[in-house]
């Protein structure tokens, strides 16, 4: 899977969702490459992608999230790990839905 075909994949669950950064408040989705996946062949990298999926949300059960787990779980070019945070924010709780992925 290339970059592009993961951000479209992203952008069909959350059609707000930005890459490297969102000025959204309550409710967003930011996605950004962080490194390669080294796999040389043939004197070039083959390999894959590290991405995270940063989903920020004051619902506890947010359908987003869960459209993004779902489609991370059902595609066989990613494997990720979701790991889930929150913080104070303007006098409720903000929640960080962090998808480390890797894609091939």
């Amino acid at each position: 899977m290339t970059l592009d075909g993961f951000g479209q994949m992203i952008a069909a669950i959350d059609p707000q969702a930005r890459r490297y950064a969102n000025a959204g408040r309550g409710a967003y989705t930011v996605w950004r490459e962080y490194g390669r996946i080294g796999a040389w062949a043939g004197g070039e990298n083959e390999g894959g992608w590290r991405v995270q999926v940063d989903r920020y949300t004051r619902e506890e059960n947010d359908a987003v999230a869960a459209a993004i787990a779902s489609a991370l779980e059902e595609s066989d070019e990613i494997a990720f790990e979701h790991t889930v945070d929150s913080e104070l924010e303007d006098g409720g709780v903000l929640i960080r839905h962090i998808f480390d992925c890797e894609v091939w």
